[in-house]
């Protein structure tokens, strides 16, 4: 490998140079302060929002291809007036001597150049809204040295897209400070309903501020007095020159930088903190300063993330014979889905920099936090609820700061609502939570019951004249937007999440007592999974939908974009395909879709555009939706193979994608970071086929992560209690989960004897033979240990018979 490895406890990706092919990032967040940092400390800041509360700058074009600007410590030499930098960017000189770690939490970066060995540890402390820079110079060589230390920031100060567009006219609202050794920066303008045609006349509330534990010899907040004319961050005439201008004031395009000076003997080392943030009083910067001015405080801060994420990390852990799966499982795929349940698709290196959240990434998100903090999970589901109308509908999405959102009538986005309820009630088994009111977005509340019905509804009322759920402005795939601009094109993906969620709600009913409800909704199920077998089966594999005209997309009758994968899963998981069909679908992806890097999308690509299909047909073939391995999909390829029982098949997917494997195998072509999922990769008919593309914020982490544990494990959450249903590659022998499910502690030993991929022959409790799939529920507190023995199956599992007959006919057995 290249350019890093995972540490052997798994916890740190090592990175070995710092010109690694993309820039590898971290985040650094407590969910309302986040810094984005790369393995060179470059990446940018904001609170709560990044679109209204920008605090430090990167673009997505300079960020990706430069890794500039970000948070750097320039080094000099005084006597020789040499200048390096402890990040190696941006100064960018000898590639040796460097070594990154990002970590769960922080990113360190030890650096020995000129004699110097330095040291930079970033992190963002779980109470506290700030980044700590905890930074050590060590003089290495045998002579006295002086050396000069510059922490800079470039400061992007409350409106990203403001400043982005009217970047000169935007500086004449900048004002910066310097108080008490504290560089002080704020905006006189706050551009927060960006859109209106009403000027807000609003100043941004906060100020951000750089503050050291060191002495400030001397600083700058203007860019061009710090950089020089025709200079760049390499290069800055202050650094060379050794001396800062002492610039403050307002009007101008502005930074941050202070100066120190240490004289070091030989064996030396002078340790600083600095802190960026911001505040709403300019008080509280001292405070937090005298906080962590101290080095010892500094380490307590980072202790307090280290103990925060050793308590997440700890919750749902496996042990499997793949140290490729733990690590994944365990450690980076948990961590990247709790980033994006925090920051959704707000922020990255690649896109973003606005200050919205979706409705149906929040909802999917979530679904990942559910087994190690069910109380955030909670709150997100009332969050959610709170942004559906009363007639069923919902936005697809807005600003968290404002609340102000966009109802678009995306034909999925009801069903994701439905999903996420029925998830969260699985998981916690607080039924009473049906009958707690929440409000909707415009005017007056419901139950959680209510909201789910309507959700439900709004979609059974919005169906074509052939019983097929309406596409309407787009489904899960934002690309299709003018497949049904008219009214009347159709989404096969919608038809299986409504009969899916009409299942899933119809055994809720049941359980809690809604008879009546229960059956309306069996038989709406019965009349959906019909007409989807009537109308969308091609022969090989279902359509994907049909356009306004009446032609279908998705078909072997197509020259391209004939096999959409999401079509063919979905019905498997939704158990609206007869087995022969199942079957007969996971087959054509597997033959027609899959790649060395995973299945894609669909196939072949969209060359030419076609406007009665939308933007997906517009993107570069073999990029972003077009016929690219979109890894999102790939999870739900890997649930539908494990409800065939095809668990070789299924790992085959997952290893794939596997970011792990991707490192291993081939980090050159993939690119982005090895220890997180992407969205998407290039697909075969890109010249860089294999190549990773916008890493981070996708709801692959998420999805990904819950079906490793509900279908691969097999250790999954029911309304009922936990259920043991294993789909592991027959190659292994046993593994081990540990769980906690309704506050009691599950320790499951499964063991493979015979090497089968699915089937269970006996589970025991705590040594005793037990007769059902259905694990008991135990007292809070208590640790339960659970023996799974593989082989021929002694008991009928329901979900493997939930596939409808040749008849299409469909159990309505509660």
């Amino acid at each position: 490998m290249n350019y890093g490895h995972f540490s052997e406890d798994g916890r740190e990706y090592v990175i070995t140079r710092p010109d690694t092919p993309r820039p590898w990032a971290n985040y650094l967040t407590n969910g309302r302060y986040c810094a984005i940092c790369s393995q060179t400390g470059g990446g940018h800041s904001f609170f709560e929002t990044s679109g209204y509360n920008r605090v430090t700058r990167t673009f997505p074009q300079t960020a990706v291809m430069q890794d500039r600007p970000g948070r750097y410590v320039y080094l000099r030499d005084a006597d020789t007036g040499e200048f390096w930098s402890a990040n190696w960017q941006p100064v960018c000189d000898d590639t040796s001597g460097f070594e990154a770690r990002h970590g769960i939490g922080y990113t360190s970066i030890n650096r020995s150049s000129h004699g110097i060995e330095s040291s930079i540890t970033y992190y963002v402390p779980p109470r506290d809204d700030i980044e700590v820079w905890m930074v050590s110079v060590r003089n290495s060589s045998d002579k006295k040295r002086e050396i000069q230390a510059f922490p800079y920031v470039k400061w992007d100060l409350a409106n990203y897209a403001y400043n982005a567009v009217e970047a000169n006219f935007s500086a004449l609202f900048n004002e910066t400070s310097i108080e008490d050794g504290t560089i002080f920066a704020s905006s006189r303008y706050w551009n927060i309903t960006a859109g209106s045609s009403a000027n807000p006349n609003a100043r941004w509330d906060k100020w951000a501020f750089m503050t050291s534990s060191a002495p400030v010899e001397a600083h700058d907040c203007f860019e061009e007095e710090f950089m020089g004319m025709y200079r760049d961050y390499s290069n800055p005439i202050a650094i060379e020159d050794g001396q800062l201008r002492n610039t403050s004031g307002h009007g101008r395009d502005i930074i941050a930088a202070l100066q120190h000076r240490f004289i070091l003997e030989p064996g030396e080392e002078a340790r600083f903190t600095v802190l960026v943030g911001v505040v709403f009083h300019k008080e509280l910067a001292w405070n937090l300063r005298d906080r962590y001015d101290e080095w010892e405080e500094a380490e307590r801060g980072l202790a307090e993330v280290n103990r925060y994420w050793d308590g997440y990390l700890s919750r749902t852990n496996a042990g499997t014979p793949s140290r490729e799966f733990d690590l994944s499982f365990n450690i980076w795929n948990k961590y990247q889905a709790w980033v994006t349940s925090r920051w959704s698709r707000m922020d990255s290196y690649y896109v973003g920099g606005g200050s919205i959240i979706g409705f149906r990434d929040s909802w999917q998100d979530m679904l990942a936090i559910l087994p190690n903090d069910l109380q955030w999970a909670r709150e997100r589901v009332i969050y959610m609820l709170e942004h559906q109308f009363p007639d069923g509908s919902t936005l697809h999405n807005w600003d968290p700061l404002t609340n102000i959102g966009t109802k678009t009538g995306h034909s999925d986005d009801p069903m994701w609502l439905v999903l996420g309820v029925v998830e969260y009630l699985k998981e916690s088994g607080d039924l009473m939570f049906l009958d707690e009111a929440v409000r909707y977005y415009d005017s007056g509340s419901e139950t959680v019951r209510q909201h789910v019905v309507r959700a439900l509804d709004y979609t059974l009322s919005h169906m074509s004249d052939r019983g097929i759920p309406l596409i309407m402005a787009a489904d899960w795939n934002d690309g299709l937007d003018y497949v049904g601009r008219q009214g009347r094109g159709e989404s096969a993906m919608v038809a299986a999440h409504l009969a899916w969620m009409l299942r899933e709600v119809a055994l809720l009913m049941w359980f809690v007592g809604s008879d009546a409800h229960a059956q309306s909704y069996i038989e709406e199920r019965d009349k959906l999974i019909r007409n989807i077998n009537q109308h969308l089966w091609d022969g090989d594999w279902y359509i994907r939908g049909t356009r306004d005209d009446g032609e279908a997309f998705g078909s072997s009758r197509n020259i391209e974009g004939r096999i959409y994968i999401n079509a063919q899963s979905w019905m498997v998981m939704a158990g609206a395909a007869p087995k022969n069909r199942a079957v007969r679908s996971m087959n054509s992806v597997h033959k027609h879709l899959n790649t060395p890097y995973g299945p894609a999308l669909f196939l072949p690509p969209y060359c030419e555009p076609d406007p009665k299909i939308g933007i997906i047909t517009r993107f570069a073939p073999g990029t972003k939706e077009n016929g690219t391995i979109f890894c999102h999909p790939v999870a739900w390829a890997i649930m539908a193979e494990c409800i065939l029982g095809r668990g070789d098949r299924a790992y085959e997917y997952w290893k794939e994608v596997s970011f792990v494997h991707r490192g291993e195998s081939d980090e050159d072509i993939y690119k982005v970071e090895p220890y997180v999922y992407c969205e998407y990769i290039h697909g075969p008919d890109s010249k860089y086929f294999g190549q990773g593309e916008f890493s981070w914020t996708t709801g692959t982490a998420a999805w990904m992560w819950k079906v490793c544990l509900d279908w691969i494990l097999g250790v999954r959450a029911e309304i009922r209690g936990l259920l043991i249903d294993p789909c592991i590659p027959s190659e292994w022998d046993s593994y081990k989960v540990t769980r906690r499910f309704r506050r009691a502690t599950y320790e499951v030993e499964v063991e493979n004897p015979e090497h089968v991929s699915q089937g269970v022959r006996e589970i025991y409790v705590d040594g005793k033979r037990h007769h059902s799939y259905l694990l008991p529920l135990f007292p809070a507190g208590e640790t339960h240990q659970v023996k799974v023995v593989m082989g021929q199956p002694s008991m009928t599992l329901e979900v493997h018979a939930e596939f409808v007959s040749e008849e299409v006919s469909v159990s309505t057995e509660s």
